[in-house]
């Protein structure tokens, strides 16, 4: 899509950085953003807003939109739900105690993945899994990494096959909000809810209507990983339950999974205002 004035106009509306399991600070984020042509990017790091206030004033000054944003994981029985939050409002006293609790949560988690994986032999201690992070909210996604780095398996993607995905050895419950309620988490923070990567979600045709009557404003549509095919269906359950279509790369560094490139996606540029709107009309 282009501006009147002839350049790019690219949006990307899902992006982490080291303040969860992304590879980048924020700055580098949006330096990166910049350099690729996306004039407006959505930083959605995992269950937390702490690398907003860095991607904002990187943004400030080389003239980048950041849409303060979140991905929420959430608790289902099968199959993964994320809930992604655009203009949110990161002083939200409620939003930040259940993001505290979240990560608390987390951390008891991570540790009981780690004690697994000892128990398979494999050398990894929960000091590794913190020192990978940095301070960032900690997911699978850094103990992939971590056995990655240390030869236990050849890619990120092998390591959730192998250990880490639901059903497999190393694999521990999250205790998550229901998507639900993380949908009305975003609203009470004054944003506009998404649905992420829908194609995780394990029963969409009845996952979907309960979400938008807790106020789901959006669903992805224009996914790195999704064909033509899925997002013109995407498209079109958009249509039908009249939410907002949006879309992003799910960038988290250059070495964490192919197809995944930030500024990738071609996300046409009135979605950034319909979420804006969306927002403001749901704000508490």
């Amino acid at each position: 899509m282009d501006t009147p004035e002839g350049r790019r106009y690219a949006v990307d509306l899902h992006t982490h950085t080291t303040a969860s399991d992304g590879q980048v600070r924020p700055a580098e984020l949006v330096a990166l953003a910049a350099q690729r042509g996306v004039v407006v990017l959505g930083v959605t790091d995992h269950d937390t807003t702490a690398g907003l206030s860095e991607a904002i004033a990187a943004g400030q000054q080389l003239g980048i939109e950041v849409v303060p944003g979140i991905e929420l994981s959430t608790a289902v029985e099968a199959g993964e739900v994320h809930v992604l939050g655009y203009f949110i409002d990161p002083r939200s006293a409620l939003l930040q105690e259940s993001l505290c609790s979240f990560r608390d949560r987390r951390i008891a988690r991570a540790r009981e993945m780690v004690a697994r994986l000892r128990r398979l032999g494999l050398s990894i201690t929960f000091d590794d899994v913190q020192g990978l992070a940095a301070g960032g909210t900690i997911s699978r996604a850094h103990l992939a990494r971590l056995l990655t780095e240390r030869g236990y398996a050849p890619s990120v993607d092998d390591a959730f096959a192998r250990f880490l995905a639901r059903g497999r050895p190393a694999y521990v419950p999250h205790e998550r909000p229901t998507p639900a309620e993380a949908v009305r988490l975003v609203v009470h923070a004054g944003g506009a809810a998404v649905l992420a990567h829908p194609y995780l979600a394990s029963d969409l045709d009845r996952l979907l209507p309960q979400l938008v009557a807790a106020g789901l404003a959006g669903i992805e549509v224009w996914y790195a990983e999704y064909t033509a095919e899925q997002q013109h269906a995407l498209a079109e359950l958009a249509r039908a339950f009249q939410l907002i279509p949006t879309g992003g790369s799910d960038y988290h560094g250059e070495t964490f999974r192919p197809g995944r490139e930030l500024g990738s996606v071609d996300v046409p540029a009135e979605v950034v205002e319909q979420l804006r709107r969306a927002a403001g009309s749901r704000a508490r």
